[in-house]
């Protein structure tokens, strides 16, 4: 347990979800359902799947350049997303969504995201999707591997979202608390307060096993004297 925990729980109880019409910009909490965007239905190519987003990234590990320090092991190949972004709609309108809110970390609550992961290595190999050149395939190495991710969203899955409005489109918040999820308020909250609570015990806990151990330390120093 910390002061950041005890904010955000702050924070979710005081934002009340709005209609999304209403909201014209800064912090906001909303309720809706995830539609298609201004690009209209998608299909995700390593899937396959109906959705309203995806990103796709294929990586080749280890990395064939000199990797340096903390330079990530790997190369990128393939690294691109479906045209727009999504939407959150309730019964007043619609809002665009900024694909980034995905990236928040999330607590416990639900995650939106669906996510697909193929690794390929000649001495395993799997099946690949037709996105993935065959150059990439037929030039990889025995010590090598292909990562291909695919992470999409689908239309329909009903969130509770708390952000920040920004010329019309819905964002993480710039600072404190992003939640984006297919859990209601009332589950994220919930959640939440339990995480608190275990937190507290673990607390109380860490103090009473402190003070048994002063205390027996007290003891045997007396018997000492």
């Amino acid at each position: 347990m910390n002061l950041s925990d005890l904010r955000a729980m702050r924070t979710l109880r005081r934002l009340l979800p709005t209609p999304v019409h209403q909201n014209t910009g800064g912090r906001v909490a909303l309720e809706g359902h995830l539609e298609y965007g201004p690009s209209g239905r998608q299909y995700a190519p390593v899937s396959g799947a109906d959705c309203a987003w995806y990103h796709v990234r294929l990586i080749r590990e280890p990395t064939r350049q000199f990797a340096k320090g903390d330079d990530p092991d790997e190369d990128v190949l393939l690294d691109f997303t479906s045209p727009g972004g999504f939407a959150l709609a309730d019964r007043s309108g619609r809002v665009a969504v900024d694909p980034a809110i995905l990236g928040y970390p999330y607590f416990k609550e639900s995650r939106v995201p669906e996510s697909v992961q193929i690794v390929h290595r000649r001495a395993s190999p799997r099946t690949l999707p037709p996105v993935v050149p065959r150059e990439y395939v037929d030039d990889l190495r025995k010590s090598e591997r292909l990562t291909l991710t695919e992470i999409r969203v689908s239309r329909g899955p009903r969130v509770f979202a708390l952000g920040r409005m920004s010329s019309g489109t819905l964002k993480k918040s710039r600072a404190g608390l992003t939640v984006f999820s297919t859990d209601s308020r009332d589950q994220v909250i919930a959640k939440r307060r339990e995480d608190i609570a275990i937190g507290a015990r673990m607390v109380a806990g860490c103090v009473l096993a402190g003070l048994v151990l002063a205390g027996g330390g007290a003891a045997y120093l007396m018997s000492l004297a």
